[in-house]
């Protein structure tokens, strides 16, 4: 039996309790100091990713610096080359054999595709990295597809290809739109559909107005887009492979483009297509206001 003392000792009994406070007290002190540490190495990590954002945003304005000024270097002379060879085509420096008339033709195609190029590299690298201008003016959609088809005929005629432009009785409005931007989506468009139409194929351009906004749609019977390739279709330097097949030429902008500037003018763009069947794309631009003339207002 135990003694009184041991009974009544009261180190007896507290002594496994006091171990346990200390072991607690040890457990909290390198929980605290392991939270010190991740803390430091988070500091750290985050002045890292910081570094490596910097380097790659200067990285990212010196590949912009770069397009922008090889861009402009050479149109001046891809612009010299293409006045040149149009004058000798024309006959101006003398009259052309046959052969001698398609090697010109031929160049004078191939340095139009390399301008267009250059021009879809600068205009997809500003749109990137938002610098491009997007301005408020006013378009007519019918006139500038009007241009583009008689434009397009020669190809469109070559592959016995038919356009077709179907529009309203009544006027339509014109569209908040800058005009150089208008052309470059409704060429884009009517481009794509000649260069992946099949022989003797058709394209159908079809306009309206509703509710305030104006509808474009082109429609054609062409290679169309593989289903894997749908969620693609509007990513910058993307080609489906049948396109790439069929055409080898293109850099992949020209949608990517036509999207950015439909969208950032408050319009839609969609499409539907079935491969081997075709592709349509659907296009709304809001129409403009007219300003009230002085007595109005």
């Amino acid at each position: 039996m135990m003694d009184e003392q041991q009974r009544f000792d009261p180190t007896v009994g507290n002594s496994s309790e006091a171990g346990l406070h200390n072991a607690t007290a040890l457990d909290i002190e390198k929980i605290i100091e392991q939270q010190k540490v991740s803390a430091r190495l988070l500091i750290r990590r985050d002045l890292e990713l910081s570094r490596a954002n910097e380097r790659l945003r200067a990285l990212d304005q010196m590949k912009t610096d770069f397009v922008s000024v090889a861009t402009h270097q050479l149109r001046t002379p891809l612009s010299a080359i293409k006045w040149t060879l149009s004058m000798v085509l024309k006959g101006d420096v003398g009259t052309l054999t046959n052969e001698q008339q398609e090697l010109l033709t031929k160049a004078y195609e191939s340095n139009n595709r390399m301008a267009a190029l250059l021009n879809d590299m600068l205009i997809s690298d500003q749109i990137e990295s938002g610098g491009f201008q997007f301005s408020g003016q006013n378009s007519t959609v019918t006139n500038i597809l009007e241009e583009l088809i008689i434009e397009m005929y020669p190809a469109a005629e070559k592959r016995n290809i038919h356009i077709e432009l179907k529009q309203p009785d009544q006027k339509l409005p014109a569209v908040c739109i800058d005009p150089a931007h208008l052309r470059a989506v409704l060429q884009n468009l009517l481009e794509n559909a000649v260069r992946y139409s099949k022989p003797s194929g058709r394209i159908l351009i079809e306009l309206s107005e509703n509710g305030g906004m104006v509808s474009i749609v082109v429609a054609d019977n062409g290679i169309g887009i593989p289903e894997t390739e749908k969620s693609h279709l509007f990513q910058r330097f993307f080609r489906a492979p049948n396109a790439i097949k069929m055409e080898t030429d293109g850099s992949g902008l020209g949608l990517f483009i036509t999207k950015s500037i439909v969208e950032r003018n408050r319009g839609t763009i969609r499409f539907e297509s079935k491969e081997n069947e075709g592709t349509t794309f659907f296009i709304t631009l809001p129409a403009a206001v007219s300003a009230p003339s002085p007595k109005q207002q």
